[in-house]
């Protein structure tokens, strides 16, 4: 395959994953898009590994947020990994902001061209603006 058809396809790939995964309903994400062995390491929290884990993370994350907006900044293909660099918009759920907080993320995408689902991904991320605002928001200081 010719390397401007893999980062087209992949590209194309990734821009499905987003729209799914922003949509933030876990039980249709996890199915479609993770093996059933797929390891999550996202930023400082513990790896999850298998659908069981990769719900559990995703449902106390989720319920937390109103809205995920992820945009693809560069991709990198290899034969077995994809490499992004995105900006991801977040608004807390019940914030009178409705502050859009962003913030830049790296991830690595375990797959191959042909594959449609995830064997690992690793996300990159400082995530202390959102637990800060998550804070406020639920401490009423907002």
């Amino acid at each position: 395959m010719a390397a401007q058809d893999s980062h087209s396809q992949a590209i194309a790939w990734l821009t499905n994953f987003h729209k799914v995964m922003d949509a933030m309903d876990a039980s249709i994400a996890i199915p479609a898009l993770f093996t059933e062995d797929s390891t999550l390491r996202f930023g400082d929290n513990p790896p999850c590994t298998g659908h069981a884990e990769l719900l559990n993370f995703f449902n106390s994350q989720f319920p937390l947020l109103e809205s995920m907006k992820h945009i693809i900044k560069h991709v990198d293909v290899l034969p077995d990994r994809i490499y992004q660099e995105a900006e991801i918009h977040y608004v807390i759920k019940n914030d009178p902001e409705k502050k859009d907080i962003v913030v830049k993320g790296m991830a690595v995408f375990g797959k191959k061209p042909d594959e449609d689902r995830l064997s690992f991904f690793d996300v990159y991320l400082d995530s202390s603006q959102i637990k800060e605002r998550v804070e406020a928001v639920l401490s009423g200081k907002v």
